[in-house]
């Protein structure tokens, strides 16, 4: 038999676990901890091509190599994705880096406007320029964004084939000629 002392602390006690464990149970659902987590992603660029006439080539260290004919004309979009550091921005640069071109005829190149798909800071193009073997930019101010990727997203690009005078058309075999141009993301 029990005495009334130890009955007293076995009533307590029984009283006093229920309340315990609800004070339990609570402060268990103010253990939040809070501490600052800071994710680094490196810079990186990436130049593609999409369309019905294209032949790529990607050149190590270099960038996208496409093949132009003179029926390519506007039948290619310029796709890139680009990840830069704080406040710098990327620029696409083009350049002949193959050519049989006569010198009689030059080829002109228009990069238009995004197409307004994808997200971020896009490029915006400088207009149009005459293609040469020395780089030039064509897109510039491109902060961390993507265009998206295929046909009708990123920039399209027009190649107008230009024949300068005396160059005579009608003699010419401008089914062979091949032109390699090198595209190329990088910080400016």
């Amino acid at each position: 038999m029990q005495s009334t002392g130890e009955m007293n602390r076995t009533f307590l006690l029984l009283l006093l676990i229920p309340y315990l464990m609800i004070e339990m149970a609570y402060a268990q659902d103010n253990n939040v901890v809070s501490m600052p987590v800071t994710v680094k992603i490196p810079a990186f660029s990436l130049v593609e091509f999409a369309g019905s006439d294209k032949r790529i080539s990607f050149i190590p260290g270099k960038g996208a190599e496409q093949i132009i004919t003179p029926s390519t004309l506007d039948k290619t979009w310029l796709n890139y994705s680009s990840i830069v550091d704080g406040n710098s921005t990327n620029v696409i640069s083009v350049n002949l880096s193959y050519k049989n071109l006569p010198p009689e005829i030059s080829i002109r190149l228009n990069v238009g406007e995004h197409a307004d798909t994808g997200a971020g800071k896009l490029g915006k193009p400088v207009g149009p320029i005459l293609l040469t073997t020395y780089p030039q930019d064509i897109i510039v101010d491109i902060g961390s964004c993507y265009t998206g990727r295929g046909v009708h997203k990123g920039h399209q690009l027009t190649y107008s084939w230009e024949w300068l005078s005396p160059y005579d058309i009608e003699q010419s075999t401008i089914e062979n000629i091949e032109i390699a141009v090198t595209y190329t993301i990088m910080a400016k």
